[in-house]
């Protein structure tokens, strides 16, 4: 007799699981949209979000235990009248996932009470596939909580037209498809509420821009850290860094110490954490120079804390017996971020901040044994089946679709945990 569990993680190898975020107007994270591939069933490179079926996302659901690394944000998951049609849809959260349906589904009579059957047991929806404002739309906005608009291929007055008739509906707008800053301030000129893509990790370069001050302190600690200076030298140096020894003490007391072990010196950070935690927190603060410097609402230094965990973790388990490549693996991901995060193109950035010459080479031309997991890793990010199926085949048949799943699955709970335990 089969085991079910067995089948599910055997049904969920092929699988791809892509994600977009959704930021607000303050580039604060409201939520991911949850793209699913089942490869065996569909070509390679298609547009997945309705190519598994609810069979396999709500295995994933339950398999990789997604409930429960999304926080205080939504799950948008794309789904058909199929999908909606099935009961199985019901197994899926609804305090946590949102239902994304194209108006182009409503040609199903049946549909529209479907849904309304579904927002009593508390399912949300969003509205996506809309190019007109025409009569026969307003009913299916009734059903909708958001509503998502791709803007690629809307002329300027199109879309200002557009966006002006959804805003007489009491819907929050999702600007979808928006792949830089620029069209993101366009958008929200325009009225939108929500805006999705990572057009926030695309640096936008200031010519022969230096360090700031404050940067340049937090890169003497790390530093210090690395070169096992004693706690002398290092409370010395902190002691004309004032704003990050508070920005540090509460980042480092967010790691599971505990409230019986509330660290309250860099000394006591120290012993309770190590060296190498220690010396991540301070990488990780690289990424806290603007406003928004909560880790739960800040994209930029949730996407670098995850990159780093993502690879950190393909290490362990697509090259288990290269162990001293898990720290090297972490910096390159978090690094990978950080032209974004200053403003300078990755050449600046290594000028100006030492890493190892595995690390340089990874993230200067995606060569070495880090460079090809850090290449893997930005096909993934970039919801790219085709190139990332392409690249895992170089582990073996250990490397499967459905094992980076785990990973992500598991590096989005580890940042989602360092955004609780640092309220």
């Amino acid at each position: 007799m089969s085991d079910p569990a067995t089948e599910s993680r055997d049904q969920l190898r092929e699988v791809f699981i892509g994600r977009q975020p959704i930021l607000d107007k303050d580039q604060g994270l409201a939520g991911y949209e949850l793209m699913f591939c089942a490869t065996k069933e569909s070509p390679a490179g298609a547009d997945s979000a309705t190519a598994a079926t609810a069979d396999v996302v709500c295995k994933a659901f339950a398999e990789l235990g997604l409930a429960n690394v999304f926080g205080q944000v939504r799950a948008f998951i794309h789904v058909d009248a199929q999908f909606l049609e099935s009961d199985l849809v019901e197994l899926l959260p609804p305090d946590i996932v949102v239902l994304e349906i194209d108006v182009a589904a409503f040609v199903l009579p049946s549909l529209p009470a479907r849904c309304r059957e579904l927002k009593t047991k508390g399912y949300a929806f969003a509205l996506c596939g809309i190019t007109d404002t025409g009569e026969a739309l307003w009913p299916l906005v009734e059903l909708a909580t958001w509503v998502k608009v791709g803007i690629a291929g809307l002329a300027g007055d199109r879309l200002q037209t557009l966006v002006r008739g959804l805003l007489t509906t009491r819907c929050t707008l999702i600007a979808a498809q928006v792949e830089s800053p620029s069209q993101m301030e366009l958008c929200r000129l325009l009225g939108f509420h929500l805006f999705q893509g990572y057009y926030f990790a695309k640096p936008v370069i200031v010519e022969g821009r230096k360090l700031e001050v404050s940067t340049q302190g937090l890169l003497r600690l790390i530093k210090l850290v690395a070169d096992e200076a004693d706690g002398a030298r290092l409370d010395a140096a902190l002691r004309t860094e004032p704003a990050l020894v508070i920005n540090l003490l509460r980042l480092t007391n967010s790691v599971g110490v505990g409230a019986r072990n509330r660290i309250t010196s860099v000394r006591h950070a120290i012993q309770l954490l190590g060296r190498r935690q220690l010396q991540r927190w301070l990488q990780l603060l690289l990424f806290n120079q603007g406003t928004n410097s909560d880790i739960a609402h800040n994209p930029l230094l949730q996407l670098a804390a995850l990159r780093g965990r993502f690879m950190e973790l393909l290490v362990e388990r697509l090259l288990p017996g290269q162990r001293e490549l898990r720290d090297p693996a972490f910096i390159t991901g978090l690094m990978s971020v950080v032209p974004a995060a200053l403003g300078m193109s990755m050449t600046d950035v290594l000028a100006q901040i030492s890493v190892g010459n595995d690390v340089r080479l990874a993230l200067t031309h995606k060569q070495g044994t880090l460079g090809q997991l850090y290449a893997l890793t930005v096909r993934y990010d970039d919801n790219d089946v085709a190139g990332t199926t392409a690249l895992l085949a170089n582990y073996g048949s250990i490397a499967t679709l459905g094992l980076l799943g785990e990973i992500l699955s598991e590096s989005l709970g580890w940042v989602q945990q360092l955004g609780v335990e640092a309220e």
